[in-house]
Formats: C-alpha cells, structure tokens, sequence
C-alpha cells in the first residue's frame, strides 16, 4: 500500500457516518373500501431483535371455517351467548347470527357513509354499535334493544374525529377509543351510566408524548382499568377518566392490547409496508417489564385473545396482499405456533366459556373483500 493510498484511507476514516435515515412503516390504511387514512410512523432502522422462534411440529387446533359473509369487511364481533352474535363492517352493515355462527343475517346496512368499526352485545337484545361517518368526521354509536330490530339514531360523540370500538366493564362504566382526532393527537370517550345519549359521554385526550393512534383492540377490566396501545402505550385506572402514556411498547409501534387481569398482558403490532409482518411482547407483572418479540412472524398482528395465563391466540393478517391466519401459544406467549392459515385478515375474536369448555370465533376480510368467521371448540388446560 502506498503513502497516497494510506493517507486516502485514514482520511476516510475521519468522516463522521451519516445518521441511518429513518423508515416510513404502515401499520394499515383505514378504512379498507374507499378513501383511507394512513397509520404510519416514522422509525429509526430495526437492529438487533431477538426473536422465539416458532414452534415447529406443534399440532394446530381444528379450526373451522363456518361462514363467509359476502361484501362484509368485518372489524369486530360480539357473542352474548352460545348461540347469538353480532359482527359489525364497512359501510354501515351489521350482521346477525342465532346459531351460534353457522349462518348469519345482515339486520342493518346504511352504506356509505358509514363505518362500523365496534360492537358489544351486553345482551343477547342490547347491542351497542360504534363507527364514524366518512362524509363528516362525526364519531358515532347506536343503541339497539331488540336484537337489532330497531336502532336509535346516530349518537354523535364527537364532530371532529372517527370512534372505533366500544367496551363495557359492567352495565354503566363504558368506553370508546377514537382512530382519529382533528383536535388532539387521540381521543376517547367515557360514560358511567350506561351511555344511552351523546350527553352520558365524556370526551378526554389522554395526555400524551407522542400523540397519534391507538390499535382498535384495547383493554378493559371489569375493575375499570384499561390499557391501549399504538403509537403509544396509555392506561387508565377508572375507565378512561385519566391516563397515564408512554412510548410503545415495541420499538416501532404496537396495536391490539389484551389484558387477562392486572399482572398478564400482551400487545401486539404489524405493519404493511416496508415489510409485511407482526409481533407480540408479553407482561407479567402488569406492564412494569416487557418481553423482547416473542412472535415475529409474516401475519401483522391485529387481535390477541387468551383464555387464562397460558392459552392463547394471536389474529392477523393484511387484506391487501391476502394474508392471514392465527397463532397459538399454550405457555403464555412465550413460543408461537400458526394454527390456522386463513388467508384473510383476521381482526377480531370473542369466546363463550362454560367450566373449562370453551368456544372461540375469529373474523375477518379476504382478499374478495367478503368476511369469513372460523370457530374452534375445545378445553382449557
């Protein structure tokens, strides 16, 4: 080597590095059919992560595909009982099932400009319905006493933003997240009695660092704490009266949160683009520490669900590019395994428990833009 060459190098070498640039990542784009929103973030480059590799040869559950609703891009569902349940869609449909989702009954379609995104039966009669209004940023729910029979009109609970799922702790303490707010980074809305009118809720914008949107899936415990997650970590101990946030839990962003109780918990998360991918932390010790990735895998994660401390599900998928399926993990989500390749975008789950029997249904969109419903019946460890 000569002197030229030598000094060429070390003069190099002096050069500080150009800071990596950081990535564009999409967690989704709401709604599916027409116009959407972006839900998107941007992050330094991934490094390091140390992923659980999934399970290889764990036999999969029987799940089973029971229906196919066409033209329905399902985002929640709601079982009362054993036998009925409620799915609520895009452009303002509703659907029914009495057998326990053999079949199902579309009861209510207003079309555009509706998006329902949120339904909880808290009977098998008294049925609540929440979304917004795409021609006007009006987040909004409707009350049903009748099975769906009859609704009430619109209850607007805000004029400046989309609502998206609604959970009830009991019969009064309820809440609504927004996915979106022209006004403030998030949004939520509270009632404590029942929430019948738009006057028995309480608009609140959870003081936040870093602003943004929270997963459609969140956490509320019949003690009145509820969690939620997106592009920031946020709990509540009364129902969403007050809050206290933090960055993610996952170093790019999370969604759907589920908490079995106070000390078990796990967040999720996926994006659609660079890559198309999910993934799950998991708590112990109700949020204080969090696992690394336990499940890294190519279905973006939009549901998690568990029966007790062990057993569990993890839905996702990206309707786009006609992916989906759901994990299983029977050590708490420590290990994963794909149960069932569904080859939809599965975005909710709700079980009905009897002892230790139990019976589980997952729903979501396929590529053909049609919901499907899978369902799974077994016993709890």
């Amino acid at each position: 080597m000569n002197r030229i060459t030598l000094l060429i190098l070390v003069a190099l070498s002096l050069v500080p590095l150009a800071a990596p640039q950081n990535v564009h990542h999409v967690a989704g784009r709401t709604p599916v059919r027409g116009p959407s929103l972006e839900l998107s973030a941007e992050r330094p480059p991934v490094e390091g992560v140390q992923n659980t590799p999934l399970r290889v040869g764990q036999a999969p559950n029987p799940w089973k595909l029971q229906a196919t609703l066409p033209g329905a891009i399902i985002h929640d569902i709601s079982f009362p009982t054993r036998t009925v349940g409620y799915a609520a869609a895009e452009l303002g449909q509703v659907w029914k099932t009495t057998n326990g989702g053999t079949s199902w009954t579309e009861i209510l379609n207003l079309q555009f400009p509706y998006y329902w995104y949120g339904v909880t039966a808290l009977t098998a009669k008294d049925v609540v319905i929440s979304g917004f209004n795409d021609s006007n940023f009006e987040g909004i729910i409707r009350w049903s006493h009748d099975g769906g029979v009859t609704w009430t009109p619109d209850i607007v609970l805000t004029t400046n933003g989309w609502s998206y799922r609604t959970r009830f702790a009991n019969a009064q303490d309820g809440l609504v997240m927004d996915g979106l707010d022209l006004s403030a980074p998030n949004a939520v809305h509270y009632t404590t009695d029942g929430g019948p009118g738009a006057t028995d809720w309480t608009e609140v914008a959870p003081v936040d660092p870093n602003g943004g949107w929270f997963g459609n899936q969140f956490s509320l415990l019949r003690n009145l704490h509820a969690r939620a997650s997106g592009i920031s970590f946020c709990a509540s101990a009364n129902a969403g009266q007050t809050w206290k946030c933090g960055p993610p839990i996952d170093s790019v962003f999370d969604g759907p949160t589920f908490f079995l109780n106070d000390q078990s918990g796990w967040v999720g998360g996926g994006e659609i683009s660079p890559s198309v991918e999910g993934w799950v932390h998991r708590t112990t010790d109700g949020g204080k520490t969090w696992s690394g990735r336990t499940l890294d895998g190519p279905l973006p994660i939009r549901e998690i669900h568990f029966l007790n401390s062990t057993t569990g599900w993890a839905a996702g998928g990206d309707v786009f590019t006609g992916v989906g399926g759901i994990y299983f993990s029977n050590d708490g989500g420590q290990t994963w395994s794909l149960d069932v390749n569904t080859g939809a975008e599965m975005d909710a789950c709700d079980v009905k428990t009897s002892g230790t029997r139990f019976q589980i249904w997952c729903a979501g969109t396929n590529g053909a833009f049609n919901g499907v419903v899978y369902t799974l019946r077994g016993t709890a460890p």
